[in-house]
């Protein structure tokens, strides 16, 4: 279970609710988010911690321009729309970081005016997205971060 928060043009992955800064970042330049049907049957590996039985789960696959999954989320269908709501704010930051990207090249860049905290996040993302781990996150890296029942 990992916390999401999409800001300029990345989506910073944290660790849990109380961390201070992100495990790593990902860029959404050039990104596209595809919500994958609904999993009626389907059970992850780890449940999330707020849902039961009968709670269903819906996917979502960034891809690239190409169409190559880069990474592979899955949001408990708890919320109403959370996975739209998702692809949404994915699809905006990537066209505003594609318009940017046009703009400094074409040597606008001085027509860019960005809040200081989207300019602050976008510095963040540009360091974090180094950290990205190597291989995908493994069942057991997922259920030791994932919070003990008390019995």
């Amino acid at each position: 279970l990992y916390f999401l928060l999409i800001k300029g043009y990345h989506c910073f992955v944290f660790k849990d609710e109380e961390a201070k800064s992100p495990n790593y970042a990902i860029e959404l330049m050039n990104r596209n988010a595809v919500i994958q049907p609904s999993h009626e049957s389907f059970i992850p590996h780890v449940p999330h911690p707020g849902a039961d039985r009968n709670t269903t789960y819906t996917t979502i696959h960034l891809e690239t321009g190409l169409g190559d999954i880069e990474y592979k989320f899955t949001f408990a269908n708890i919320e109403d729309g959370l996975a739209s709501i998702f692809c949404n704010v994915v699809s905006a930051a990537s066209n505003e970081a594609t318009t940017e990207q046009v703009r400094k090249k074409l040597g606008h860049e001085g027509l860019l005016s960005k809040r200081a905290s989207v300019r602050y996040a976008n510095t963040i993302g540009a360091e974090k997205t180094q950290d990205q781990p190597e291989a995908p996150v493994g069942a057991g890296e997922v259920l030791a971060g994932m919070p003990v029942p008390g019995y």
